[in-house]
């Protein structure tokens, strides 16, 4: 047997075969879906063969606490749509300078026979979302789970400013069905008719409209486009084949994916005509990385978890403004407003770091963390109170 086996291992060398050489493998963290990177990863592993790309899916928070916290296994790259998280692991030197491959634009999503029911126009702004007709009708996911939502949310509050931009959050909370755990559930829930309209990234409604449901989008107006950025996890041993993915996706063929239904992004030469026609509003990455763990938790605290309160609160705030309102009764209303839409900490410390390690998701239920969401939550339940007290004393006084 053995004289057998050398006489085959030498005639398998003499025609020509050697042994392969094993792939070099990629490690890649992202929180983009599956649907998205498997046509890249497939079109990048068949252009270079000896390169292995192994792709690891979370979500933003949780790719932040795996690179932070050098969690196996052990990535070379981060690739994700979140410019605030980019700057996040920027600021804590544990990413390299992050390359921009891609663009996605925030647009209002709706159901087109939802809206039509409803008998108003589709939404062009921001302020269009606080008509009554819209209660319960809107969603939205929530900052904590979604990195593409927190940055919907710090880009409201830069082109509104803190205070007034939580004002519009807590009565966009007054026509909120639901707050989703997932960017992509606002998508199936108008899909499916469980409300009417969301904002979400441009890619959800293209690919519901690819599928054939009938839909409508409009972009948000004076909103950046989303940067999609991949970097380099910082390292002493870096995997020096993984510059070749990020040279991939800047290459013809890599941009030439974006295009593909499951990917749906818009391409580096697209991204920069549409800028040229529409100028937007500069965002600054590096603030909302600075309060990203306040706002993901005072969101949760003023809209997730009181979101009946708000629904109850605004519908009756609609009732009272219906009727004629004469200065003294406007003046009264002024204070409510204030009362209602106070937020209990300021935007210098909102972006205090000691503040901001406090409340990262991992330390969620120590007693820190719960001492000072609990005190957020304990202020907004008394302003709310005292604001729907006052206005229920405006409808009494106005039915004797």
């Amino acid at each position: 047997m053995p004289h057998i086996l050398r006489l085959l291992v030498l005639l398998w060398l003499a025609s020509g075969f050697v042994v392969a050489k094993p792939q070099d493998t990629i490690v890649v963290l992202t929180s983009f879906p599956e649907s998205f990177y498997t046509p890249i990863k497939t079109a990048f592993e068949k252009a270079h063969p000896s390169l292995n790309l192994q792709l690891l899916n979370k979500k933003t928070p949780a790719v932040i606490q795996h690179i932070a916290n050098k969690r196996s296994p052990k990535p070379d790259l981060v690739w994700m749509s979140s410019a605030d998280a980019m700057a996040t692991l920027q600021s804590k030197s544990l990413i390299d300078e992050p390359v921009t491959f891609a663009w996605s634009q925030f647009v209002f999503f709706w159901h087109n026979d939802k809206l039509s029911e409803l008998g108003i126009s589709s939404p062009k702004r921001w302020e269009d979302l606080l008509n009554p007709s819209f209660h319960q009708q809107i969603a939205i996911s929530a900052p904590s789970r979604s990195g593409t939502n927190h940055l919907l949310i710090e880009i409201i509050l830069q082109q509104y400013g803190w205070e007034d931009g939580w004002a519009y959050l807590s009565q966009l909370g007054g026509n909120l069905a639901t707050v989703t755990a997932r960017s992509f559930g606002v998508r199936e829930g108008v899909i499916k008719q469980r409300f009417t309209l969301g904002p979400v990234v441009d890619f959800f409604y293209r690919s519901a409209r690819a599928e054939g449901h009938p839909v409508g989008f409009e972009p948000v107006p004076n909103t950046p486009l989303i940067a999609a950025k991949i970097a380099h996890i910082r390292s002493q041993s870096k995997n020096t084949c993984s510059e070749k993915f990020v040279e991939y996706l800047l290459s013809d063929s890599g941009q030439n994916l974006l295009s593909l239904p499951s990917v749906n992004r818009i391409s580096l030469q697209q991204g920069h005509r549409i800028t040229e026609q529409n100028p937007s509003p500069v965002f600054d990455p590096y603030l909302s990385a600075m309060r990203y763990h306040a706002v993901n938790a005072l969101f949760d605290q003023l809209i997730t978890n009181r979101l009946a309160d708000l629904q109850a609160f605004w519908q009756e705030w609609h009732q009272v403004q219906n009727h004629n309102i004469d200065i003294e009764t406007q003046n009264k209303l002024n204070t409510i407003y204030e009362q209602a839409t106070a937020v209990p900490i300021s935007h210098k410390e909102a972006a205090d770091q000691h503040l901001n390690n406090m409340l990262s998701p991992e330390r969620r239920y120590t007693n820190t963390f719960q001492s000072v969401t609990g005190k957020w939550r304990e202020t907004l339940s008394q302003n709310l109170d005292t604001a729907t007290a006052a206005l229920e004393t405006i409808k009494l006084e106005r039915n004797q």
